[in-house]
């Protein structure tokens, strides 16, 4: 795969919406062996061409239809199969129950457990062995991002299940959500 082949390609599927790409799909793009297309996408990463932010996940850095939250659009890229939704430290930042702001994106899965390094920041997934219906109460949907999260009590719960460290949940809601049960 030439690098004006796969730019050509690339800025063709950002029109239709799409900047990111499985090494599968480029596999069927390009129909080119495993190892010659492995070869083109490292020195298409080196100058910049192509961005692979997850094993077998490339993102087009040039991309006009590039979502303005990169990181949590990379969700159902890297857990197409799994239940995911924002739950523990992300939630609870997000509604003001912790003063800080998160390093990670902290979701709940129900796939296993795994943590993603991308050059967008780093997406944390925690296992659940909830069913999807019994939550259905405690999550919102976030159209703008296209992700569930969790309320306020359902990441509080949820951060208390997996042990998390409760030192920067305010007290006020800690208080407050122990009376709520």
């Amino acid at each position: 795969m030439l690098v004006r082949e796969l730019i050509a390609a690339m800025d063709h599927w950002d029109e239709t919406g799409i900047w990111a790409f499985t090494l599968e799909s480029l596999r069927l793009l390009f129909r080119e062996s495993d190892r010659a297309i492995l070869k083109a996408l490292a020195r298409h990463q080196e100058i910049g061409v192509i961005r692979r932010v997850a094993r077998n996940l490339y993102v087009n850095p040039r991309a006009r239809s590039l979502p303005p939250d990169v990181l949590s659009a990379l969700v159902p890229f890297l857990r197409p199969w799994d239940f995911n939704y924002l739950s523990l430290e992300s939630a609870l930042s997000e509604a003001g129950w912790i003063s800080q702001i998160p390093s990670r994106l902290t979701l709940m899965t129900t796939g296993r457990s795994q943590t993603f390094e991308t050059s967008y920041g780093t997406l944390e997934f925690i296992h659940t062995a909830r069913k999807p219906e019994t939550l259905e109460a405690d999550l919102v949907d976030d159209r703008r991002r296209e992700l569930l999260i969790a309320t306020p009590l359902r990441a509080l719960r949820d951060l208390k299940r997996v042990g998390r460290n409760l030192d920067l949940v305010l007290k006020e809601y800690v208080n407050a959500a122990s009376h709520a049960h």
